[in-house]
């Protein structure tokens, strides 16, 4: 992505310049790129110059839709069409040549890409696409079950519940099989030779044979399938039968402890509980997750969590449970705190770093508050860094940006150079309470950050704190803010001490124009002290005023004027511009 402007104002287009694309214009594009790119795969092998060329025409049409209209390229499947907002992308004549087939099957209904996906994100899944359509995927994957464990960040499907074929014996394999001769049955039917047609396909809509096939297996699953109301409850069990449980759970079996035994129990009983005693097997799940992690297990919360997320990628009605139990990571404050105390001891960082990267997106979402608990910089860093490769916003620290510190800016810094949507993140680092991390903040600002935050700069020469003063003095300079001199003179006008009178004028004299050479030849003029007199005639001759030199010329001639003075005043002379 091309680094934003440093300038603030809006620049006309060039003469001739194309103009900008519209959202429609935009998903047509998209559309002759992904439509070449499929085609070019029936042709080229992987890593072909051509494939590649394809590819990256492909990678920029979905960049220019995103730019054009800001939101992720919404690729909606159909049985034989992709659609893209109105426009129809891709739309086969035939359902059985359609592209969208196998995807259909598998109940993907949407493709999302999202901005900031990548080339490399976008081969692999076209790829994946490709070898879908020419049934080539590996004998243990369908197409689903290898996008999740392909793990793509920017690039996520919405997938209506379909047939199970999965780890599920003899059944499964029977019932894919009735599926695939039930789907050439209905193609028979709607395709079948007319009797007197001279030979010719009886002439039907070309998703119909979908269209039916979806209506019989590929229903959607709505919100009230998700509601269990017809399991027998728990919360009646007496104090007897639970001792009973315990003991029983407490029995060592295959190496596993209590602990492992009891998630897994209650990860089961998500899956058959009422409504109402989700509350309460989440407060169990809560304990079981603080005891493992406070003991450290963390290959067994890992393989936990991804045992967990296989069910729910098996079974499409297990998401909610999936999400419910592992948002108590870092939505509970004992769950979260227990994470932060471990993150900061010596050698368990990594640890839990790869668990917090095992939890789905939706868990992730609470992660500044994990930010918020973790003391050690280096534990933050490596959080932020997680946070932000899965997609999460940051946008807590704004609010919260007075608790950072001056240790945490460091990790802090790459956050804020991601571009204009950091700008208030900067700005509230600027008001920070604390004088030293604001003088820190602007030391680490760039160019097009001082063009966005000009005016806190300027208010920031007049700080109450000196370190501030002088930080944001030295910034002005070291990137030539002009606007900042009509604040440097008024402030000659005020008590300051030698030292930074001294700063002033030299800032005055590298950052030039009339305003500061007259200025300096004013301060020239009245200052009594002469080291500071020497001082504003050794930033004259910085600037080069010409006009200054009748009175350097003055003092240079006197001779009884200090050694010092007159000496500064005739190198001054030298460097100043010819007379006319």
């Amino acid at each position: 992505m091309p680094a934003p402007s440093s300038q603030s104002r809006v620049v006309a287009p060039a003469p001739g310049a194309p103009p900008p694309l519209s959202p429609e214009d935009a998903a047509t594009e998209v559309g002759h790129a992904l439509s070449k790119v499929l085609n070019a795969y029936r042709f080229y092998a992987e890593g072909h110059a051509s494939l590649v060329d394809f590819q990256q025409k492909f990678f920029e049409s979905v960049t220019r839709y995103h730019g054009a209209t800001g939101q992720p390229a919404v690729l909606h499947v159909r049985s034989s069409a992709v659609v893209l907002g109105e426009a129809v992308l891709l739309e086969a004549t035939s359902a059985k040549d359609s592209v969208t087939r196998p995807l259909f099957l598998e109940g993907v209904q949407e493709v999302l890409l999202q901005p900031g996906v990548t080339l490399d994100e976008l081969r692999d899944f076209l790829g994946m696409w490709h070898r879908a359509l020419q049934r080539t995927l590996p004998p243990e994957h369908d197409f689903y079950t290898l996008f999740w464990e392909r793990g793509f960040e920017d690039i996520e499907l919405v997938v209506a519940e379909v047939p199970s074929t999965q780890e599920g014996g003899p059944d499964s394999a029977r019932d894919e099989a009735l599926l695939a001769e039930r789907e050439e049955q209905l193609f028979s039917e709607l395709t079948r030779r007319q009797a007197g047609g001279g030979g010719r396909r009886r002439p039907v809509g070309h998703d119909e044979w979908l269209a039916r096939l979806e209506a019989e297996v590929l229903a959607p699953v709505s919100a009230q399938d998700l509601v269990r109301t017809g399991a027998p409850a728990f919360a009646g069990t007496t104090e007897a039968e639970v001792a009973e449980l315990r003991a029983a759970l407490e029995r060592e079996r295959g190496g596993d402890g209590v602990l492992e035994r009891s998630l897994r129990m209650v990860w089961e009983l998500l899956a058959v509980c009422r409504e109402e005693e989700r509350p309460e097997l989440l407060g169990w799940a809560e304990e079981l997750l603080t005891g493992l992690a406070a003991q450290g297990r963390w290959a067994e919360l890992l393989q936990a969590v991804r045992e967990m997320t296989r069910d729910a990628r098996a079974s499409g009605t297990r998401a909610p449970d999936l999400y419910a139990l592992t948002r108590l990571f870092l939505q509970r404050e004992g769950l979260r705190l227990t994470l932060a105390s471990a993150a900061e001891r010596s050698g368990e960082l990594s640890r839990v770093m790869e668990l917090l990267n095992a939890l789905p997106r939706d868990a992730l979402l609470a992660g500044p508050e994990l930010l918020f608990a973790l003391e050690v910089p280096a534990a933050r860093a490596a959080l932020v860094k997680l946070l932000v490769s899965r997609g999460v916003a940051l946008g807590a620290l704004v609010s919260r940006a007075a608790s950072l510190r001056e240790v945490d800016l460091e990790w802090v810094q790459p956050l804020r150079e991601s571009g204009p949507e950091a700008q208030p993140l900067t700005a509230a680092l600027l008001a920070h309470p604390t004088p030293g991390v604001r003088a820190a903040v602007m030391s680490r600002l760039g160019l097009r950050e001082v063009e966005a935050h000009k005016s806190v700069l300027l208010k920031a020469l007049s700080d109450a704190v000196p370190s501030v003063r002088g930080a944001a003095l030295a910034l002005v300079v070291r990137h030539g803010v002009e606007a900042a001199v009509g604040t440097l003179v008024s402030r000659l006008d005020t008590a300051l001490d030698a030292k930074e009178r001294m700063a002033v004028l030299r800032a005055l004299a590298d950052l030039g124009g009339p305003a500061a050479a007259a200025a300096l030849r004013a301060s020239f003029e009245r200052e009594q002290d002469t080291e500071l007199k020497a001082h504003c005639a050794r930033c004259i001759g910085v600037l080069g005023d010409p006009r200054a030199r009748p009175l350097l010329e003055a003092v240079a001639q006197k001779l009884f004027a200090p050694r010092a003075l007159r000496q500064a005043c005739r190198e001054a002379l030298a460097q100043l511009a010819p007379v006319g």
